[in-house]
């Protein structure tokens, strides 16, 4: 079977501002490209938050239609720890979509997700700690997978799951996590925990593409079809992975459409420095206004950033980068500001949690409801208050109203 590996969309980034319709183009192009595969796989951060406007899922669900109007994809068989039942026959024509949810989708236990809400509406078959097996011309491929969960319980979610390679298939074990071996951070997952037997492992989340080995088998980084954050890296070119089982072949699929990007890195750069820099840059030719990142060390006056964006602003799409020199506070975006703001309220509710004798592992839980502004199950779950649906369980039995099990984000 061909399979084609694509992950990282980021549907809604940038909306309203010019590189809004980036991620749908680079979508496009991809889908267009995988035409003739047998079975799709979609590794997270198919959407850029959470609760995607009506305009952006309308949009996601217009491109994942594509697939399912072709001929000839893989026929669904069997789930594990699946209700394949439950899948719409819509999901399952032409050639199917398999998905996990990423990161940037992520919501509490019991609140649907963006990715679970495509598969209700039969674009694609949903994956979380479960697995599903595909079969064409009496081949079969099992695909297995673990949506994004916060990285300091990835492991132990993956141990609570325990899977296993499917006797008779070519298998696949697809997650979304930052990954020890490919990303710093403050808590990530060793690939030595990873299940062995797998003939295929995929990783979502890391926005920049690679290939290595786990076990003795294919290890890839699925890379992102949009660069989100500018660095060195986001100046190569974006694309997609496929694979033939039979070998296995795999192969980098590279998008020819898109938006380029440059990153330069400038030393206490005058006025002079950054208009040749700018100019030659121009000077390749574009059909999209390029993404420039200006890395500026050194003194750098912002009325002379001024200048440049006024000069160059209808031209391209300027990002500066300055170096923070000591005693200042570096400038940040709105976006930057938000996830600041929001991380420092998951570090201060933890703490609070971690004083007050309560469960830490439940604080995720607590903080994806207040985000969501379910106040009133938050508060539920700090006063144990017993959950309506377990009292009306128990009615006619135990008198007894024992307090709720606290809520589970996985």
């Amino acid at each position: 079977m061909k399979i084609s590996i694509l992950s990282d969309f980021h549907f809604g980034f940038g909306a309203g501002t010019e590189r809004e319709e980036d991620p749908f183009e680079a979508v496009k192009e991809a889908i267009e490209k995988t035409e003739d595969s047998d079975l799709i796989i979609l590794g997270g951060d198919i959407f850029d938050n959470r609760n995607p406007g009506t305009e952006t899922l309308t949009r996601a669900m217009e491109l994942l239609l594509n697939p399912l109007l072709t001929s000839g994809g893989a026929k669904l068989v069997r789930g594990i720890k699946k209700d394949t039942g439950k899948i719409s026959k819509i999901a399952l024509m032409g050639t199917p979509v398999v998905a996990i949810h990423g990161t940037h989708e992520r919501r509490t236990k019991g609140l649907l997700n963006p990715v679970e809400a495509l598969e209700k509406a039969g674009f694609l078959i949903y994956l979380h700690c479960n697995s599903v097996v595909f079969e064409k011309n009496g081949e079969r491929v099992a695909v297995s997978g673990m949506s994004g969960v916060p990285d300091q319980y990835a492991e132990s979610v993956l141990r609570n799951w325990n899977p296993r390679p499917i006797d008779g298939c070519f298998n696949i074990f697809i997650l979304h996590q930052s990954i020890t071996e490919f990303l710093y951070a403050q808590h990530t997952m060793d690939m030595k925990t990873l299940p062995e037997g797998f003939d295929l492992y995929v990783n979502g989340h890391i926005h920049e593409p690679g290939k290595s080995e786990y076990s003795g088998k294919p290890f890839l980084l699925t890379g992102s079809l949009v660069p989100t954050q500018l660095k060195e890296e986001s100046t190569k070119p974006k694309g997609f992975w496929t694979i033939e089982t039979k070998g296995p072949e795999i192969r980098w699929v590279p998008l020819d459409n898109q938006r380029k990007v440059y990153y330069k890195t400038l030393e206490s750069p005058g006025k002079e420095t950054i208009e040749k820099e700018l100019e030659k840059i121009l000077g390749e030719g574009h059909e999209k206004k390029p993404v420039v990142r200006l890395n500026l060390k050194g003194e750098v006056k912002d009325t002379l950033l001024n200048e440049i964006e006024s000069r160059f602003g209808d031209k391209v799409l300027l990002s500066f980068k300055k170096e923070v020199l000591k005693g200042e506070l570096p400038a940040k975006t709105l976006e930057e500001h938000k996830l600041s703001v929001e991380e420092m309220g998951r570090k201060f509710l933890l703490e609070n949690l971690e004083k007050s004798g309560l469960d830490p592992g439940t604080f995720e839980n607590l903080f994806e409801l207040l985000v969501e502004g379910k106040t009133e199950e938050g508060m539920k779950i700090l006063m144990g208050i017993p959950d309506k649906k377990e009292v009306n369980v128990r009615k006619g039995g135990d008198k007894q109203e024992k307090p709720s099990k606290q809520a589970k984000l996985f």
